[in-house]
């Protein structure tokens, strides 16, 4: 079966879709089959697997419409044994009407359990591309999932955003989706031996435990150039940090046997407002 995953932050910059696009190639290269769901109307997953937007088809908004079938909006690459779904919403017009129709947050999950359960096509890892707010694209990739990986960027104001998505998790494991759990939450940005890296370990690790993953995503060079050449970095360079690390996490989300349930109590000190779902 396909084990589904959100990326999700609500705060921009953090490296979602850098994570999900170089993720999703360290699996292919550990021979999983993957699936990229683009669900932010930016489309940057598109542009940065090298999808020209005159070669998209169809894709989210389509799912969200109901116009086709999920199957036409699978678009593969050239490389790796990676497909694509496309966020293709290229006016201000589409994307004011995906948010509306993405007010039925629960179409994502009814439209992939309906695909997966034909068979026609099987993936190992499905993984969705959030946009930087706790929308209601967000959420129905939450419903549709089943953990959450959380790239978290070294510092204290990308800390504090993730208050609100943790609130959501819960919220969504209690009532809709109630086995939904944490992948895990990854460090990015990370600079090894500076004082705002070790504090943000340090916290990271005081709120989440070991709900924080081993692996680390150093700031590199080579992952800013690979999405100038709209490649996975481990395509570009395979010996950059920025392509060992997430080699890494692959191997590291592939020996995890079960995801966790978040601690919500540690977090409660940081809460300030309350979410609805």
């Amino acid at each position: 079966m396909s084990k589904i995953i959100a990326i999700a932050n609500p705060k921009g910059g953090v490296g979602k879709t850098t994570t999900t696009i170089n993720l999703a190639a360290s699996l292919a290269i550990a021979e999983k089959r993957v699936l990229i769901i683009d669900m932010d109307p930016a489309g940057s997953v598109s542009y940065g697997v090298g999808l020209a937007p005159e070669n998209i088809r169809a894709g989210t908004f389509e799912i969200f419409s109901g116009t086709v079938n999920l199957l036409e909006t699978i678009h593969p690459l050239d490389y790796l044994n990676i497909d694509v779904i496309p966020c293709n919403v290229f006016s201000s017009e589409q994307e004011i009407r995906l948010s509306e129709m993405a007010k039925n947050r629960i179409r994502l999950k009814r439209q992939l359990m309906s695909f997966l359960n034909t068979g026609k096509i099987s993936y190992d890892y499905i993984l969705i591309d959030t946009p930087p707010s706790l929308n209601d694209l967000t959420v129905g990739a939450l419903l549709a999932s089943d953990s959450v990986l959380i790239p978290l960027q070294c510092g204290y104001f990308a800390l504090k955003a993730l208050q609100r998505l943790m609130q959501m998790i819960e919220r969504v494991r209690k009532s809709v989706n109630t086995e939904l759990s944490v992948e895990g939450v990854l460090l990015t940005f990370y600079e090894k031996g500076t004082r705002t890296s070790m504090r943000s370990v340090q916290q990271a690790m005081e709120l989440f435990g070991d709900l924080v993953l081993r692996t680390r995503i150093p700031k590199n060079v080579t992952l800013g150039y690979a999405a100038y050449e709209k490649k996975p970095v481990a395509l570009v360079d395979i010996s950059a940090s920025g392509s060992r690390a997430y080699l890494s996490l692959a191997e590291e989300l592939l020996s995890k046997t079960k995801p966790a349930l978040p601690r919500y109590y540690q977090f409660e000190k940081m809460v300030d407002e309350p979410v609805i779902v």
